[in-house]
């Protein structure tokens, strides 16, 4: 999928990656906890650390492995602690919020686990409740319904007029041309064709299409987007910063009604006919758009608090270091902590 970088509702990413738990109570044993953090006012230990961070692989599977990385556990933890920090603030109106939210989350999910055999037997292999899966949505909840009520309507005009490329609804035909292809096994990505010869077939393509020839037909011979091609390349009403920025812009900025050159994007080029746009007024924008822009303004106050004020809290982290646990030649390179954004909608695509 083409992706955007700036991911505009922070909220769903927030309760895929970043979600917290309640403290579990302790065993019927009597086992002892141990403590894995201290921060101001509060602390972290084993167990309830170990619980979240079992119903965070059974939310992202694809992480069950590089939680065992020292660097990526102590990511993780930092933000458990920053969200049990949030959560603790939530104002009673932002607590019934949340709380309302969970309900409808916890019927999506109960409806879910009686189809979904995996996560049924995922559940059951980390001896996880469906209450365990209540706290991880209601702090998850507490925090973004917080970082919301912090909003102001001065920071979403702002916000709006600064990225309002992001916010635009449009009316879009393209035909990709691509430079790569993905393996549907293997998943391995392989050139198609170089930029030149990508280039050269764009611009041939639009020549057709400024001479008169049919969207429809051009789309299937030419375009390499198997979202569009069968379609006459027509991507109707969509959020413009579902995009990836390169396409985000021409869509934002180029002629209506005029077939623009060709757009490089990491997929390849794009020939783009926009053929409506709508950017009203900040005052003029439906409840959904102003949530829209009251998240993208809230997912940069959490990102300030993460840099500006957490640090401020004193962690003191018992986590074994990376040097105590892995050598640093073994392990992978590049990885980092999952973000809080939200996974973006979807967009002209190249597979």
């Amino acid at each position: 999928m083409l992706h955007n970088s700036r991911k505009l509702a922070w909220r769903k990413g927030a309760l895929l990656i970043v979600a917290v738990l309640l403290v579990m109570t302790m065993a019927a044993c009597g086992a002892k906890e141990t403590e894995v953090a201290t921060y101001k006012g509060g602390n972290v230990t084993d167990k309830e650390f170990n619980k979240y961070l079992d119903v965070f692989t059974v939310i992202q599977p694809t992480y069950a492995q590089l939680i065992e990385i020292p660097q990526f556990k102590e990511q993780l933890l930092q933000q458990y602690i920053s969200y049990k920090i949030l959560g603790s603030q939530a104002s009673e109106e932002s607590v019934k919020t949340a709380k309302t939210e969970v309900e409808e989350q916890m019927k999506q999910f109960k409806e879910q686990l009686k189809t979904n055999t995996e996560l049924k037997a995922a559940l059951d292999e980390k001896k996880l409740k469906n209450k365990d899966m209540e706290n991880y949505l209601l702090l998850t909840s507490k925090v973004v319904a917080h970082m919301n009520s912090q909003v102001t309507d001065e920071q979403m005009k702002t916000e709006y007029e600064t990225n309002g490329a992001d916010y635009a609804t449009v009316t879009v035909r393209h035909i990709l041309v691509a430079t790569k292809t993905t393996d549907e096994t293997t998943q391995e990505e392989k050139e198609l064709r170089t930029s030149e010869v990508a280039l050269a077939r764009a611009k041939e393509v639009k020549q057709k299409l400024e001479a008169g020839g049919e969207w429809a037909a051009l789309a299937k011979e030419y375009s390499d987007d198997p979202g569009s091609k069968e379609t006459g390349g027509l991507y109707a009403d969509k959020k413009n910063g579902s995009w990836v920025e390169e396409f985000k812009q021409a869509a934002y900025k180029q002629e209506v009604g005029v077939i623009g050159d060709p757009v490089e994007t990491e997929y390849g080029y794009h020939v783009i006919l926009v053929e409506k746009r709508d950017t009203p007024a900040f005052d003029k924008l439906s409840d959904t758009d102003k949530e829209a822009v009251r998240s993208a303004v809230a997912y940069t106050l959490m990102n300030k608090y993460m840099t500006d004020e957490l640090p401020k809290q004193e962690i003191v982290s018992k986590l074994p270091k990376a040097e105590e646990e892995t050598p640093a030649s073994d392990a992978p390179a590049g990885e980092e902590t999952p973000a809080t954004d939200a996974p973006a909608t979807e967009a002209p695509a190249a597979k």
